[in-house]
């Protein structure tokens, strides 16, 4: 769902994945007419539910990664470490409870008294003994007693984690937010490896890129697994983002590029649930394995089957034709027929042609004029804001009350009807008003959800698994609706600068958990508040359902207005345009 084959600045000048042109015969085609030789092959026969499979199933464990810190750097329950009273009090037969009471203060948090985290007592104040083992809350405020920060370390619960990340490098306390930042470099990686290898694919083929990218995610993911130090896990998680995500890019591409023009909606519809799938299956590996060292192995290692399929999976027949590759291309053809069991004529013939210059358009046009800035505005606004509640309420289930391993895994079971019920309103009601409805929604049941008492938890967790709900049905519209806004000039530069928001907004999420600290309902409002407010804005933009797609900056400059005939501007290709606005997701 959340993709593009580059992320900035995505341009498709001269000869790329969609701006070829065919021969069939002896006349000429444009990129629609290759469609309709799909037409002729079969649009989504047995040979490319195979191709689909073979490259959507890597994307799975792939997927995994973007989630996978909710487990690997889970913070269990913790206090400061007393290594010179153990002996001691050893000696005593005391107990861990007893223990506590004489050596950690209480704190009062969200109205509960608790063992504090961070502090413990002053140990050179006081003669420690087990006279007050039995002591409440009050115990430190009537003694009078100072407290000292954790200098001797921590001592973890290691009932539910094991091991994690924080319990290994001490991600606690005043350094907890390392734990916040891991997870945003790998959002980074993400961000920089969408760039470095979508220009790959369109330089080198999809296939290369795939596995090139595949390959080097087992290789980092492996190593993640067996570092020592916090500065060399980060390094490692940037470059697991960077190449895992890409993973999921270029099978998305690959799945548009050799389906037929009505089945492109189902074949990306099909690998977004693999966000929903992954969010369920890591559940499951999670619950199973509390070392999070074998836990990253479990997420990563299954991807080196997918290695073997090297010699199952062809280059797309749409990229060879791009860089006059067409013997190539016209076998895969053949053999798309055959094992369809379609018949191609023998005269079919490929011919690589330029297609007109449509002329230099950059990032700009975007915002050069009144109009198209206003679009564009609550255009970026939606996807930073959809991103941050999506985000934000996958890498905070732990916050809820209850099990987290089966709230995190109704958090990407939710997924699934919001994907499925988005795909089937916006055809019968448009983009605009279904887009607003999910985005309102979700962000009201979070705002909700942070005012909810402690009683009554079961309803906080209700109203969050609403709110994944709109984000997984706005994300499927905002990916759509924006490729048809954008005429087809700017159409990829316009989807690639709409996804770099969001990638912004998957950045700063991980940090928006901290605001816990300065109030309880913050994280939760932060996250709903701005879906609301973008929800509500997206309505200024104009409905697409049933209108051609512009394809001048002044088409655009005046799409939404009143109703258009299609004589009036149509697009070169319809289908054609439908293509580059999915291509680039």
């Amino acid at each position: 769902m959340r993709f593009s084959l580059r992320e900035t600045s995505i341009l498709c000048d001269g000869p790329s994945c969609c701006d070829v042109a065919m021969k069939v015969t002896e006349r000429h085609l444009n990129m629609a007419d290759f469609d309709e030789v799909l037409k002729h092959i079969g649009e989504l026969g047995p040979y490319q539910i195979r191709l689909c499979f073979l490259v959507y199933l890597p994307a799975l464990p792939c997927c995994m990664h973007m989630f996978s810190m909710v487990f690997i750097g889970a913070t269990p329950l913790h206090h400061c470490a007393t290594p010179e009273l153990d002996a001691a009090l050893s000696e005593q037969n005391a107990s861990l409870a007893e223990r506590m009471n004489v050596t950690i203060p209480w704190e009062l948090a969200d109205g509960v008294w608790q063992h504090s985290s961070c502090t413990r007592y002053n140990m050179s104040e006081y003669s420690w003994d087990l006279t007050n083992a039995t002591a409440g809350p009050t115990f430190n405020m009537a003694a009078n007693l100072s407290t000292t920060e954790c200098d001797a370390g921590w001592e973890y619960d290691r009932s539910q984690f094991h091991t994690s990340v924080s319990v290994e490098f001490d991600l606690v306390c005043s350094r907890k937010w390392l734990n916040n930042l891991a997870q945003s470099i790998l959002m980074v990686g993400v961000l920089c490896g969408a760039v470095v290898f979508g220009d790959l694919s369109d330089r080198y083929g999809r296939k290369w890129t795939f596995f090139l990218a595949l390959s080097l995610q087992i290789l980092f993911g492996v190593a993640n697994a067996f570092t020592h130090s916090y500065a060399t896990f980060v390094v490692l998680r940037f470059l697991v983002g960077a190449c895992a995500y890409p993973v999921f890019m270029i099978a998305f591409v690959i799945g548009q590029e050799i389906v037929g023009p009505s089945k492109r909606a189902l074949a990306g519809s099909v690998i977004e649930l693999a966000f929903g799938a992954a969010i369920m299956v890591l559940a499951g590996l999670a619950y199973a394995i509390r070392e999070w060292t074998f836990l990253q192995l479990a997420i990563t290692l299954p991807s080196a089957v997918f290695i073997l399929s090297w010699w199952l999976v062809p280059e797309s027949p749409r990229w060879l034709v791009a860089k006059g590759r067409l013997e190539e291309a016209m076998e895969i053809i053949q053999l798309m027929a055959k094992r369809n069991g379609k018949a191609l004529p023998s005269d079919i013939r490929l011919d690589r042609t330029q297609r007109s210059n449509r002329g230099q358009h950059s990032a700009l046009d975007l915002v050069r004029t009144p109009n198209m800035m206003r679009k564009s505005i609550v255009i970026f606004s939606n996807w930073f804001a959809v991103t941050i509640l999506y985000y934000g309420l996958s890498l905070s289930t732990a916050d809820l009350a209850g099990d987290d391993y089966v709230n995190f895994f109704l958090v990407g079971v939710v997924e699934v009807p919001g994907y499925l019920s988005s795909f089937v309103v916006i055809d019968r009601l448009g983009r605009r008003v279904p887009h607003m409805l999910y985005m309102v929604v979700g962000g009201v049941a979070c705002v909700a959800a942070a005012f909810i008492p402690k009683h009554l938890a079961p309803l906080t967790t209700t109203l969050v698994m609403i709110g994944k709900f709109g984000a997984a049905g706005a994300f499927n519209i905002i990916y759509i609706w924006t490729g048809e806004l954008y005429p087809t000039v700017v159409r990829n530069v316009g989807v690639g600068v709409s996804v770099l928001w969001s990638r912004c907004g998957g950045i700063a999420s991980p940090f928006i958990a901290l605001l816990k600290d300065v109030w309880g309902p913050f994280p939760l409002i932060i996250l709903g508040a701005p879906a609301c407010l973008a929800g509500a804005l997206a309505l200024v933009l104009p409905e697409t359902l049933g209108l051609p797609l512009p394809e001048t900056m002044e088409e655009a400059e005046h799409f939404g207005g009143r109703r258009r005939t299609n004589e009036q501007y149509m697009p070169e290709s319809d289908a054609e345009s439908h293509f580059e606005m999915l291509e680039t997701q």
